[in-house]
């Protein structure tokens, strides 16, 4: 078996998945047989809410449930009409009955299978001992035993494994012939290698590759996207590299919106706004460029990549297109999470904002190219390939320190975003800089704002989560000029249309220092395009220092109806938080005297003498109802409909901040 079949991610290892391996009910000596009567069910597509026979007759559970468990493992695939069947490989262990399938399948899917096998054959270890094996040699720093026993597990009830009497895992004569036929990653492929490489592991650039590189070396690395690599689909079995190839592939020669559109819903099984995004990322990235109105083609680089199949062609073609690639690598000299890397680029490059799918995203491409190692979930470090890479690569210099004492005497770096989009609303001779500025302006306040300009695109695309499956597209344009408004000859509406049903957004925004009061208005309020003024962002972005708003919220700033009333439900809910605190330590005193609790209906009756106008029953129940909680503490729930004193206010606040912390971290993993 070719190492091009057993690892996805490019022909390396760490395309693999860390954990994944399917827990199913009954203990492991009844998996064969749950397992075979799960897949049963699904040889033929079902409909994701089909109910699926789990551990028996009267275990159901739904396919899209079932899918969960076992599509990371590679047994069943989710079609592009969402149904659920089961993979091909998985359909030929069916029929043949032959468990070293599922441990092939295992392999080939996910981290640390057959080099377990490797690992224990001989005297074997105990599964303590084969978890410290993965985290010093495999980088699997598992904080329980928890994927270890799943996988002695599952190759236990396949025969290629046997648990001794002494707790040793050891391999059995059957394993023996599996193993034999496996391509396993060793040691040396994981490990955390400060050697540095022969030059000939670097693969030689294509000159097409090598040119753009210097092209976008003269042109000021600058000057290349921000964002830029927000999306990239990976549905079913694809890597980051493999959906990027599938997408050139299928813009070669060229392509029409609608069936690029086709394609990333039928391979990809992707909804129409993650299509777009998807497009979006190949036309950033340098891999696909518009070539007419409705029609897009592959790169003569990104060509190139795919004629010489070396990934670090890929690495090239994007590092010359977006900001930020090759220079994570010096970065990850030492190890780094997320969240530091991208507190390190705002300050390297005056202010540059990267949000955490883009930069796990760069990160995924340098990974599966081998240039870093991943060695925990949160965390990366450069390779001794990505060390030597990194220097045959232009690289974007750090900001000057004379820029950085302007920062700091302006009070840091906001107030360096906001006279940069105060001096660029008014530079008509580069009006890319107004669009720079302003998606470095957006971005500071927590948006996902991406710079694309050019011809027959609009200047900014800003992507907002409204849920984990649900995205908001706001299309911004940026209009600079000397004079105090925009007049109306300066406006193309149709355009602004044009372009948000383009990139299917679901609202549009001008922003500029101002706009004319008679038809620009007008037209602006009949198309539902928000006007903004420099000033009135400059207002957002100062507020948002102290009071942040979170992304969802700030959607309003681009509906026209809803403008005004930006912080309007944020005030609200501050201002009944904070009097139900106070009236809660009121009724504390109270009930510390008199003893008893006190109830919802107390408060309510209290906030209706200090807040205006009196809120409902509603509003205070749910402030109670956070207090409440026991991450909070603030009160403790007594008996029915009753309450008890529980932290004071200022434990109250820093718990809080404490729990945005730690969310905030989340984020900073994803």
């Amino acid at each position: 078996m070719a190492d091009g079949d057993l690892f996805s991610g490019g022909g390396t290892p760490w395309g693999r998945r860390k954990g994944s391996f399917p827990f199913l009910p009954g203990g492991h000596e009844n998996y064969l047989a749950v397992l075979r009567t799960a897949l049963k069910t699904m040889t033929t597509p079902v409909a994701k809410e089909s109910l699926i026979s789990w551990g028996g007759p009267d275990s159901l559970i739904p396919a899209s449930e079932a899918m969960k468990h076992l599509a990371p493992a590679g047994l069943v695939l989710r079609n592009s009409d969402d149904t659920v069947e089961v993979a091909d490989e998985a359909r030929r262990w069916l029929e043949t009955d032959d468990s070293s399938i599922l441990v092939e399948i295992f392999h080939r899917n996910l981290r640390f299978v057959g080099e377990l096998l490797s690992e224990i054959d001989g005297e074997g270890l105990t599964c303590a001992e084969i978890a410290e094996v993965a985290r010093r040699h495999y980088q699997l720093d598992w904080a329980t035993l928890d994927q270890i026993n799943r996988r002695t597990y599952w190759l236990r009830a396949t025969g290629v494994v046997e648990l001794l009497f002494t707790g040793k895992v050891v391999l059995t004569d059957r394993g023996r012939e599996v193993l034999a036929r496996l391509t396993t990653a060793g040691r040396d492929q994981f490990e955390l290698v400060d050697g540095q490489p022969d030059s000939e592991m670097l693969e030689q650039l294509s000159p097409v590759v090598t040119a753009l590189l210097e092209d976008a070396a003269r042109r000021g690395l600058a000057g290349r996207v921000g964002a830029g690599m927000s999306y990239v689909p990976k549905g079913g079995q694809y890597s980051t590299v493999e959906s990027l190839a599938a997408q050139v592939d299928a813009a070669t020669p060229a392509i029409e919106r609608s069936d690029f559109m086709d394609f990333c819903s039928r391979e990809f099984t992707a909804k129409p706004s993650s299509s777009s995004s998807a497009l979006d990322t190949v036309r950033n990235t340098g891999l696909v460029a518009q070539i007419g109105r409705d029609t897009f083609a592959a790169t003569e680089a990104a060509r190139a990549w795919r004629a010489s199949n070396a990934v670090l062609d890929l690495v090239g073609v994007v590092h010359a297109s977006i900001r930020c690639v090759g220079e994570l690598l010096p970065m990850l000299e030492e190890t780094r999470t997320v969240g530091e890397l991208a507190e390190m680029a705002r300050v390297r490059f005056g202010g540059l904002v990267l949000k955490t799918p883009v930069l796990r995203n760069r990160l995924q491409l340098l990974r599966e190219a081998g240039l870093v190692m991943q060695p925990s979930f949160s965390s990366y470090r450069a390779t001794a390939k990505g060390r030597v890479f990194a220097r045959t690569l232009p690289l974007e210099s750090e900001i000057s320190a004379e820029v950085e004492e302007v920062q700091e005497s302006s009070g840091g770096t906001l107030d360096f975003v906001v006279q940069d989009l105060i001096d660029a609303a008014v530079d008509t001779a580069h009006f890319e800089n107004f669009e720079r500025a302003l998606t470095a302006a957006f971005q500071s306040i927590g948006l996902d704002a991406e710079h694309l300009g050019g011809s027959g695109r609009t200047d900014i695309l800003i992507t907002v989560r409204r849920s984990p499956t649900e995205l908001v597209r706001i299309i911004v344009d940026a209009k600079a000029t000397k004079n105090q408004a925009i007049h109306e000859g300066a406006v193309d509406f149709s355009t602004l249309v044009e372009h948000r049903g383009q990139h299917q957004a679901d609202h549009a925004a001008l922003v500029a220092i101002g706009f004319d009061s008679g038809r620009v208005r007008s037209r602006a309020a009949a198309t539902g395009i928000a006007l903004i003024t420099v000033d009135e962002l400059i207002g957002v972005i100062e507020r948002c220092r102290v009071e942040p708003l979170a992304p969802v919220e700030l959607v309003n700033m681009f509906v026209p109806a809803m403008k005004e009333k930006l912080w309007s439900d944020a005030d609200r809910r501050a201002e009944i938080m904070a009097a139900v605190i106070v009236a809660v330590e009121d009724e504390s005193e109270y009930v510390a005297e008199t003893g008893g609790n006190f109830s919802t209906r107390d408060i309510h009756r209290a906030l209706r003498r200090s807040v205006e106008p009196s809120p409902d029953m509603t509003e205070v129940q749910d402030a109670l109802n956070l207090l409440a909680s026991p991450l909070v503490q603030g009160i403790r729930p007594e008996g029915k409909n009753g309450y008890l004193p529980g932290f004071p206010a200022e434990s109250v606040a820093a718990r809080l901040r404490f729990l945005g912390a730690a969310v905030n971290g989340v984020t900073a993993k994803e």
